[in-house]
């Protein structure tokens, strides 16, 4: 798997992950649940999630770095400010958000049943590369940086 690395951009992995979850849902709900308060619940928490993947872009186009995924390694600066003081990779939990958001407006146990697939996808599809080249990048900045903040929360 590892030719796969750093290949699949993330929102193609987000996107697969919630047509599986649509798909899983109609096919084999395993349990139900339904609830207007959760479904109010649900948009909140997407709502949230795309905001802070709309405010973490936005954080690398002010710094007038690159926010391709597929091309850590021309990075020019490293973003450490916004989002990005809480978690390394604001936007892959944004995304996680908008998953789990919609799996809650599934209102499938099967749905969120594939969240933990997204997360181990991304962690190793992804991170583990663009951290690898953030190291060469930044050396020593980026591992103080790695240090005090933690990959998702």
């Amino acid at each position: 798997m590892d030719f796969l690395k750093n290949k699949i951009p993330p929102p193609v992995i987000g996107l697969s992950i919630g047509l599986l979850m649509w798909w899983l849902n109609g096919f084999s709900p395993i349990i139900s649940y339904k609830n207007q308060l959760l479904d109010y619940f649900a948009i909140a928490i997407i709502l949230v999630g795309i905001s802070i993947d709309i405010q973490s872009l936005y954080n690398f186009i002010k710094n007038k770095t690159t926010a391709n995924p597929l091309t850590p390694q021309k990075a020019s600066k490293l973003v450490i400010s916004g989002f990005y003081r809480f978690t390394r990779n604001p936007m892959y939990l944004g995304m996680f958000l908008v998953l789990l958001g919609t799996a809650l407006l599934f209102g499938s146990l099967a749905s969120l049943l594939l969240l933990p697939a997204f997360i181990g996808a991304i962690n190793y599809l992804q991170i583990s590369n663009e951290e690898k080249a953030l190291e060469t990048l930044f050396g020593e900045e980026y591992l103080s940086y790695k240090q005090r903040v933690r990959r998702w929360l």
